[in-house]
C-alpha cells in the first residue's frame, strides 16, 4: 500500500473511513470523496495528525454527479498525484425497504444515481489517472441480493445486481487490453449504521466491525491479486486466501 493513490467514495463514515484510516497506516494516499464536509475534514485531520501520508478532500455529492464534474475529478487527481492507483467504490445508500409497487420515484432515483450511475462516471472518467499506474485498480461493492432479488429491497437490490454487471462488462472491455484489475466485493454483514437500519433487530455485537475488512481490500491491491481470474469476492472467499 505505501505510496499507492487510492480513491474511496463515503471515505468518511463506516466501511470508507475505516478503510481511510487502515490504508492511511500501510502508506496509502488516502483521497477523501464524500458530500459532508464536516466528516470530511475530521477524517483528514485525524490522517494527517496520525500518518505521514498526503490525503485529499474531494466534497461531492454522488446524487448529482455529472460528466463534467467527474472529469474535474480525474484531472484534480492527476494534478495532485500525477497518477491514481485505485479506485474503491464504496458509497451507497439503503433508500428504504419497501414493497416495488409502492416505492416512490424520488427514492428510487437517488438510490440508482448514488449506488450505480455515479460509480459509473468515476470509473469510467478516472481511466486516464489510472492508466498512470502500474497496477491500477477498481472494486465495486457488492451485496447478497446483487446475485437474487429479495423482496422489499427495491431500488438497493437493483442498483447492486446491476453494478455487478457494469463491472463484469468493465472487465471484459479493459482487462484484455491494459493493467488495469476490476474486482466486485460483497463484504457480507458488517456493524454500520446501513446494516442497523435494514435490520433494526439484530445484535449489531454479534456483528463484524468495518475494520476487518481491511485485509480483503489490501488483497485487492497485493502481487497475488494480479493472476486470479476470480473477479467477484465474499468476506468468506479470504478464508481460503
Amino acid at each position: 500500500m505505501q505510496n499507492k493513490n487510492i480513491l474511496i467514495t463515503g471515505a468518511n463514515k463506516g466501511i470508507g473511513r475505516e478503510l481511510s484510516f487502515g490504508m492511511s497506516a500501510k502508506g496509502a494516499n488516502i483521497i477523501l470523496l464524500g458530500r459532508d464536509s464536516k466528516s470530511l475534514n475530521e477524517t483528514y485531520d485525524h490522517i494527517k495528525k496520525n500518518y505521514n501520508t498526503k490525503p485529499l478532500i474531494i466534497e461531492c455529492d454522488l446524487e448529482v454527479l455529472n460528466q463534467n464534474q467527474a472529469t474535474e475529478i480525474n484531472n484534480e487527481i492527476i494534478r495532485h498525484y500525477e497518477n491514481l492507483d485505485g479506485l474503491i467504490n464504496n458509497a451507497s445508500i439503503l433508500g428504504k425497504m419497501s414493497m416495488l409497487s409502492e416505492y416512490d420515484h424520488e427514492t428510487w432515483s437517488k438510490v440508482i444515481n448514488i449506488n450505480l450511475t455515479a460509480s459509473f462516471l468515476l470509473s469510467k472518467s478516472l481511466i486516464p489517472a489510472l492508466s498512470g499506474s502500474a497496477s491500477p485498480r477498481i472494486i465495486f461493492t457488492s451485496s447478497g441480493v446483487a446475485n437474487k432479488g429479495r423482496a422489499f429491497w427495491g431500488a438497493y437490490a437493483v442498483s447492486k445486481a446491476a453494478t455487478k454487471s457494469m463491472a463484469e462488462i468493465f472487465r471484459d472491455e479493459l482487462e484484455s487490453t491494459s493493467s488495469l484489475k476490476i474486482f466486485n466485493f460483497d463484504p457480507g454483514a458488517t456493524r454500520t449504521s446501513m446494516r442497523a437500519f435494514a435490520y433494526p433487530a439484530e445484535d449489531p455485537s454479534l456483528l463484524k466491525g468495518p475494520q476487518e475488512l481491511q485485509k480483503c481490500y489490501e488483497w485487492f491491491f497485493s502481487k497475488e491479486s494480479e493472476i486470479t481470474n476470480d473477479h467477484y469476492f465474499t468476506f468468506d472467499s479470504f478464508k481460503e486466501l
